[in-house]
């Protein structure tokens, strides 16, 4: 495929669902192809059903190219078999196929957690990485609280009830895995379930912690634009 007669490529963002931590990764240089982000919704059932169909309607016209971060890659799965006519390939990123099991994240008590800006240390151990700089924590953190508890708490339960049943894998479509060597959120056993569930993507393996597309920018665009390329 050549950037001039290429499908748009939809950016579904992870939890936050507010789409601001992809402006990096989607505002580069995509060497004239259709880039756009595409926010969750901030109320209403958040669950898989209820998002695959809101976010079916939102979906522009003509063919696509759908990239699915974390929170967002089983949603992708689904709009992907969904609209199976006009989807051509498929992105995920940080993503998974099955409720991963971080042991410590469980034990956490979400409703407090999501009521005041959560802690930089969780927020850098879980997401961003310990490097990460001061003021893209307090970015993440300012994002997190901007979006009701309520669509949060039910986003994460919702994920931690995920089976891999309901995460289609359409016959046939081209899936590059972008997997995070650093993964706090998502477990390898979790990474090798994914790569397990498309047995025939592409997989790319990233330096990063689980929000690659916002640490690593660069390397993902450029990784997804190979993949393209070779389409």
């Amino acid at each position: 495929m050549t950037p001039d007669c290429t499908p748009t490529l939809v950016i579904l963002p992870g939890l936050d669902g507010t789409g601001r931590f992809a402006s990096a990764f989607a505002g580069g240089d995509w060497d004239g192809w259709h880039v756009m982000v595409l926010p969750l919704p901030a109320a209403g059932p958040q669950d898989y059903e209820a998002l695959e169909l809101e976010m079916a309607r939102r979906l522009p016209d003509g063919r696509l190219v759908l990239v699915g971060e974390s929170f967002s890659a089983p949603l992708a799965m689904r709009l992907a078999a969904l609209e199976r006519g006009r989807v051509e390939a498929l992105v995920i990123a940080g993503g998974f196929c099955l409720a991963p099991h971080v042991p410590l994240l469980a034990l956490l008590p979400l409703k407090p957690l999501f009521l005041m800006k959560p802690p930089a240390s969780l927020l850098r151990r879980f997401l961003l990485g310990e490097n990460a700089p001061k003021e893209t924590v307090a970015l993440l953190a300012e994002t997190i609280a901007s979006v009701p508890a309520n669509v949060l708490i039910e986003r994460i339960r919702v994920v931690l009830a995920l089976e891999e049943e309901q995460c289609p894998s359409p016959m046939g479509l081209p899936v590059l895995l972008l997997q995070a060597r650093h993964d706090a959120a998502v477990p390898w056993e979790a990474q090798s379930r994914l790569e397990r569930h498309f047995p025939h993507a592409q997989v790319m393996w990233i330096d990063a912690p689980h929000l690659l597309l916002e640490r690593e920018p660069d390397a993902c665009r450029d990784a997804v634009k190979a993949f393209l390329a070779g389409l």
